[in-house]
């Protein structure tokens, strides 16, 4: 990453101090456009589409998943860039690195505990990125402060540091303002935090103000939003949501809106992959001329046009066909494709980007699924759509837009574009696909299940409402069931086999039966992690029946029992809260959010296993009789 200039500059540096460095992947997480990072040289924010257009505009970086694109609204994805070192010296080229802004702009001296900005007090080391303090010779490094201030649109800002010391004082603030952190030292908590002036005073003493009711909501009811968006070096005017102090490293400070979708035939195919790399200029090719070009592109590769005809004709239609595409139809398509047997042949030295293979439940298993599906090639796109501050906000692919429209999603340029960055992840998976009758049987048996599976819902139904966001799905029997198999599932094999959980990542296929379409009941458990761990067939390997067998059977085993039980298993449902989750905690169904599609919510495990008063049965009842009952 590279710092971008405070001003514009008459024309673009060859070369460039680099701020740090990031993995690619987080640029559209952890670590993407909007979210605040800590690096080598300080604290930096990445700057928006705007600024980062310049740097992705390499063909290479460019990459394309039609279902994702139709969903989102774009014509293609972008990966982030790979900086390019100038020999013998420490420099990037700047064109090849992500733009960054200082943020916070307030820093700290950790030697005399003054507060200030670049140029008031403190001055640009000639590193580039990091600040001095003058005061000690410049040899000192200033560091970030702790604090700042959001709203629920998306809006951050420098906590108001000189109103904060200044605002018991009847004159406001003084004219040249000299502050300074410190502390009363008696205790750790933020009440002993003091921020001065050393410039005024309030009677005798400097004037002072303690930090201890920062937090409070009620601390900045009168300053208003400065509606400021570093990432897109603007400000908006006209906001009226109340700001809050957050601290500079805290989680609720950036949560990326990433939206996925999986890579299935036939955009998966090697032929289409082909035509996908010059797609930009085939669209610009008049239909007359289509077939000449086709030839001269098949000559390069060595094959026949025909098939590269054949997967352009077919990337249109499927471009026509995904007008009205949902999330939920293209789920519905990964479920189809995952549910059959699929080896497309490579062609030109082309790899196809799926490949699946059907394999019949052992008979330990075929009560309960129906189907698994060993998926030796997964290729799995994550965008960053946008981002939410302070909570997260759940929003399906297809509506986005509207969401940044209204304002719950802040957007990623000041104009729309016709890309978003995003990351590639291969890598491989095992497809669990339930019964349906059983678990249509299961429910009807068991009415004590509507009960329970009742509270989460209006739970689930109040908390979308106080956030405000739309729904698109309901908390129902069967995803309780499926979401927390794959939860048990990750953990069974992260203990039994090596991965670790947060390299192995869930994919729910759930849905009740509508007039038009059937249910789903299925989970895709699949390499997370664009690392090398899990992408040699170590995963997939364990969809062979003498192997699953056993770590399905002591994932049952191990979900009749918790660590907490008996109080994990008699968790009322009406106290779940904003967990939204009945018998779930730490010991037995939690993952890192990572894993998760949920944020770790809508789990329960007596789905699995019954509940403790033996009000409704659990859909593995007949596993054998869980060690809770022993």
């Amino acid at each position: 990453m590279a710092r971008r200039p405070a001003q514009p500059t008459g024309g673009a540096q060859p070369a460039i101090e680099p701020l740090g460095s990031v993995r690619r992947s987080q640029l559209i997480s952890t670590y993407g456009i909007g979210a605040i990072i800590d690096l080598e040289k300080g604290s930096f924010m990445p700057m928006g589409l705007d600024d980062l257009e310049g740097v992705t505009r390499l063909p290479s970086l460019t990459i394309g998943e039609p279902r994702l694109e139709a969903m989102l609204g774009v014509t293609h994805f972008r990966l982030g860039p790979v900086s390019e070192s100038v020999p013998g010296s420490r420099s990037v080229v700047a064109k090849t690195t992500a733009p960054a802004v200082r943020f916070p702009e307030w820093h700290e001296c950790p030697r005399c505990h003054r507060i200030g900005r670049q140029g008031a007090p403190f001055e640009l080391a000639p590193d580039g990125g990091r600040l001095t303090c003058l005061a000690h010779g410049g040899t000192v490094y200033t560091a970030p402060v702790r604090f700042v201030v959001a709203c629920r649109h998306g809006h951050i800002s420098d906590f108001p540091w000189e109103w904060w010391a200044h605002r018991d004082r009847a004159e406001g603030v003084c004219p040249n303002p000299s502050l300074y952190l410190g502390s009363l030292g008696r205790s750790a908590s933020l009440a002993e935090l003091y921020v001065e002036c050393r410039s005024c005073r309030t009677g005798q003493n400097p004037t002072r103000q303690s930090l201890g009711a920062a937090f409070s909501s009620e601390a900045l009811s009168s300053s208003s939003c400065p509606g400021f968006r570093p990432w897109l070096w603007d400000r908006e005017s006209g906001c009226t949501e109340q700001v809050r102090m957050l601290q500079r490293g805290a989680s609720n400070v950036h949560f990326p809106v990433v939206c996925s979708a999986l890579s299935i035939p036939p955009a998966s195919e090697a032929a289409t992959q082909i035509v996908q790399e010059v797609r930009m200029m085939l669209e610009a090719v008049p239909a007359a001329t289509l077939p000449q070009v086709m030839a001269g592109l098949a000559e390069q590769y060595g094959i026949s046009a025909e098939p590269l005809l054949i997967a352009w004709r077919n990337l249109k239609a499927l471009e026509t066909g995904f007008d009205q595409l949902t999330e939920r139809m293209a789920r519905a398509e990964e479920y189809a494709a995952l549910s059959e047997d699929r080896d497309d042949p490579v062609l030109a030295g082309v790899v196809p980007q799926f490949r699946n293979m059907i394999i019949e439940p052992p008979p330990e298993l075929t009560g309960w699924f129906d189907l698994i599906g060993a998926a030796s090639r997964l290729r799995e796109v994550r965008a960053l759509a946008g981002f939410s501050r302070i909570e997260p906000y759940p929003v399906s692919a297809e509506k986005v837009s509207e969401a940044i429209r209204d304002g719950a999603v802040s957007p990623l340029s000041k104009t729309p574009k016709n890309w978003r960055p995003a990351a590639e992840i291969r890598g491989e998976g095992i497809f669990m696909r339930f019964r349906t009758q059983t678990i249509n049987d299961w429910i009807e048996a068991n009415p004590g299940l509507n009960d329970r599976v009742a509270i989460l819902e209006a739970n689930s139904a109040a908390m979308a409402q106080k956030r405000g966001y739309t729904r698109d799905y309901q908390v129902t029997p069967r995803l309780l069931l499926v979401h927390s198999f794959a939860h048990a599932l990750i953990r069974q094999i992260s203990i039994e086999c090596g991965y670790s959980a947060a390299a192995l990542r869930e994919r729910l296929y759930v849905a009740e039966p509508d007039d038009t379409n059937p249910a789903m009941n299925g989970v895709l458990i699949y390499t997370g992690s664009p690392d090398s761990e899990g992408s040699l067939g170590g995963l997939v390997r364990l969809a062979d029946p003498e192997l699953l067998t056993p770590i399905i059977l002591s994932t049952l085993r191990s979900a009749g029992w918790c660590g907490s039980d008996p109080v994990c298993l008699e968790t009322d449902p009406r106290q779940s809260g904003e967990r939204i989750s009945g018998a779930a905690c730490h010991c037995c169904l939690l993952l890192p959010e990572t894993a998760c599609e949920k944020f770790n919510r809508e789990l329960d495990r007596a789905m699995m296993v019954g509940d403790a008063e033996s009000r409704f049965a659990g859909y593995f009842a007949d596993a054998g009789e869980p060690s809770w009952q022993s």
